[in-house]
């Protein structure tokens, strides 16, 4: 009757890489929203530059109509008057002016963006690589009976092939730095 009894000490081990795994979903569905986000920043600011360029030929055709305006031979007193109009419209567009690159600045400042640097992308790279090889460890184990050695030898081969991924990592990152 004392063999039939369950033992939870082999549950109580595996914990630990129950954690680690989570952690590593979290992880992943993290960055999945970092780069959800930095695609909508990226579409805004397409967006912004596309109103500028928009903005910019009114500006142009703005500036070259004045320049006609300011040929013509008018009196002195219409010419004052013109003057006035002309310089209160172009205090109006530098203002504007002022306005959309304040805006355009403040959407391209770094605090906006979202810089990966190349030892956090190959990081990623090694977490997706680890859960994979995690995966098909377990899917491995399912398709035998699994027993205590069979999980201890899924365990070991995910811990070798996870030490494997940070070698090739560090490897290539090395490489790249040259």
């Amino acid at each position: 009757m004392g063999k039939d009894r369950f033992d939870f000490s082999e549950i109580d081990a595996a914990l630990p890489a129950a954690e680690r795994m989570q952690e590593k979903d979290r992880l992943t569905d993290t960055l999945e929203n970092n780069y959800k986000a930095v695609g909508i920043l990226s579409d805004r600011v397409e967006k912004l530059e596309g109103r500028l360029s928009e903005v910019l030929p009114g500006l142009d055709e703005a500036v070259s109509s004045l320049r006609e305006a300011n040929k013509i031979t008018i009196s002195e007193e219409a010419r004052r008057t013109l003057e006035q109009e002309g310089e209160a419209v172009c205090r109006k567009m530098a203002e504007r002016i002022d306005k959309e690159s304040a805006r355009l600045l403040e959407r391209l400042s770094m605090r906006d963006r979202v810089v990966i640097s190349a030892t956090a992308f190959w990081c990623m790279i090694e977490v997706i690589v680890s859960l994979l090889a995690a995966f098909a460890c377990i899917c491995m184990a399912n398709a035998k009976f699994i027993h205590s050695l069979m999980l201890w030898k899924v365990l070991g081969y995910t811990a070798g092939f996870f030490v494997v991924c940070v070698a090739l990592t560090i490897f290539t990152y090395h490489k790249l730095k040259r």
